[in-house]
């Protein structure tokens, strides 16, 4: 029986995925045990559920994720009583995840988008499988059982708990092949899966043009930019906007639909949001059977509308 769920916090920390190994974990009595990499995140992490902290320091040049796959076998194999091993999908974790995985000769689900526990308290993993075109609920043998999960697929739940004692760790990247150059955001974009208010578009948006115009009256409104797989497909917008199976799940208060049919992939990624606003020219299009507020209208006199309220002063604040 698994004692303990390692759950690996980068440097941006899913919350939620903290707080849904501390519901797992009180189905078998069992600890959540954080390795965060910034002293400030594990602080945060009982606030989220966690039962203990790690903070690991890795060296302002670190790049080789073998060595910090190899340091995590040690602590692993060692002092830790680790049964399953938990991880978002960041670009980090899905290279160094597998290494890991190899390490401890471990079964590793990635990418997934549901997770729970059977009866004898084994992790199911559920992830999209066959294109897409069903869903795929997985369980690893063995002693260990790892996952990495989709950012923001669960919502934090805070909890009542005191901070604990906080060990620390550092680990200094010794491979001289390798060393970072430099580092840069993209973007400094409002992050879709910590948005509380997301304005997206469909192929019905119509063009790359069109998706300015969206972008510019999310920017007004302090909201984040999304887009359907399609959307994103046709070059109207960014990969880093896709929400869907495929891309990113949110879950804002409010989520605004401009031009979305309501493709199940896309559908499947905004299930956690509280109020969903469709607005479509087809009035049988799915996501009205899913919006909780729906309008029948082209979507360029709604954000004609939208930005006339703005001028005025209205909606944010």
């Amino acid at each position: 029986m698994c004692k303990e769920i390692l759950v690996i916090c980068p440097e941006r920390p899913d919350w939620g995925l903290v707080s849904k190994a501390a519901e797992l974990a009180a189905c078998f009595q069992g600890e959540v045990h954080v390795l965060a990499f910034r002293k400030e995140s594990a602080r945060e992490a009982f606030s989220y559920g966690a039962d203990r902290a790690d903070v690991l320091f890795l060296g302002e040049d670190f790049m080789d994720d073998s060595i910090l796959a190899r340091w995590l076998r040690g602590k692993i194999c060692g002092e830790w009583r680790t049964g399953i091993i938990l991880a978002p999908a960041t670009i980090r974790m899905r290279g160094m995840m597998p290494m890991l995985a190899n390490m401890l000769e471990a079964g590793l689900t990635a990418d997934c988008t549901e997770l729970a526990l059977d009866g004898d308290g084994r992790l199911l993993q559920t992830r999209p499988a066959f294109g897409n075109s069903l869903l795929a609920c997985i369980q690893s043998i063995g002693a260990r059982q790892m996952a990495t999960v989709r950012p923001g697929i669960y919502r934090g739940r805070k909890y009542d708990k005191a901070e604990g004692i906080i060990r620390e760790n550092r680990l200094e990247d010794t491979d001289d092949r390798i060393r970072q150059i430099s580092f840069e955001k993209l973007s400094e974009e409002c992050s879709l899966w910590q948005a509380d208010l997301i304005l997206a578009g469909g192929a019905g948006i119509g063009s790359k043009e069109g998706f300015s115009w969206l972008a510019r009256v999310a920017e007004r409104l302090g909201a984040a930019l999304g887009a359907t797989r399609m959307a994103v497909n046709l070059g109207y917008a960014p990969y880093r906007c896709q929400v869907g199976q495929t891309g990113i799940a949110v879950h804002p208060e409010i989520y605004i639909a401009a031009g979305i049919s309501g493709a199940v992939q896309h559908l499947a990624g905004i299930m956690g949001a509280e109020k969903i606003i469709a607005v479509n020219k087809d009035a049988h299009a799915p996501i009205f059977d899913y919006a909780d507020y729906g309008m029948v209208a082209d979507w360029r006199e709604v954000m004609e509308e939208m930005e006339e309220i703005l001028t005025k002063g209205g909606y944010p604040g």
